[in-house]
């Protein structure tokens, strides 16, 4: 029963392969639940629609900030899985670190509130939040194409070149637009959080593609075939 068993090296490769299958997987899992789980269980606790994502950490402070542990813990687990998760290129694997310190510093630094005129100019937390998607929107339209040549379908690699570019695109877009909105335009409402939120799941869908990608060219598979 704990007699040390022999592990061969297929069994290594496959385990490998399964872990980075499991991470990109779960990243996107986490990406999409968070907008959603930050809203429901709000919600639950008798709060609104915030105006954006940000605002749950101080939503509301008479009632503990109930949704505030949702908010750090999502983005602490998000930024401690793209720090972890080892690129495929060296740039690919900085941007990916530095996307991950900057989610753990949007969590770090709060955004400022009820502060009216005496907000400050340079926010932190919107420094390291614009920052984050422009490390993942470089990850998403430049890095994502390093392993498209190993798709021989050349059809195939058109569509998820076309779909990397359109996900670059909302992704880079939607937390700016967001941003314009709440910072610039002072609009208030639920139009911000759910352009976050479009920016989040844009994330949440870079992962499952390049999951389906890596399979498609059998990079996701050990090179050497399991024992039978």
């Amino acid at each position: 029963m704990f007699e040390a068993k022999s592990v061969s090296r297929s069994d290594i490769e496959r385990h490998i392969y399964g872990t980075y299958i499991y991470l990109r997987v779960g990243m996107g899992v986490i990406a999409v639940a968070f907008p959603v789980l930050l809203y429901a269980w709000g919600a639950a606790h008798g709060i609104p629609l915030a105006d954006s994502m940000s605002a749950y950490y101080w939503e509301t402070l008479e009632k503990g900030s109930p949704v505030r542990v949702w908010f750090i813990g999502g983005l602490f687990a998000i930024g401690a899985c793209l720090f972890l998760y080892q690129g495929f290129t060296k740039g690919e694997n900085y941007a990916l670190n530095l996307a991950g310190l900057l989610a753990i510093g949007v969590a770090y630094f709060p955004m400022e509130w009820n502060c009216g005129s005496n907000c400050k100019s340079f926010s932190m937390h919107g420094f390291c939040a614009v920052s984050m998607f422009v490390c993942l929107a470089y990850v998403t339209w430049v890095r994502s194409k390093d392993t498209l040549s190993h798709i021989k379908d050349a059809v195939l690699k058109n569509r998820y070149a076309n779909a990397y570019n359109a996900i670059s695109i909302v992704m880079l877009a939607a937390p700016i637009a967001a941003a314009l909105l709440l910072v610039v335009f002072q609009q208030k409402g639920a139009y911000a959080f759910f352009l976050e939120a479009s920016g989040i799941w844009a994330f949440a869908a870079f992962w499952f593609t390049k999951t389906a990608e890596l399979r498609s060219s059998s990079l996701d598979a050990p090179a050497v075939p399991p024992n039978p």
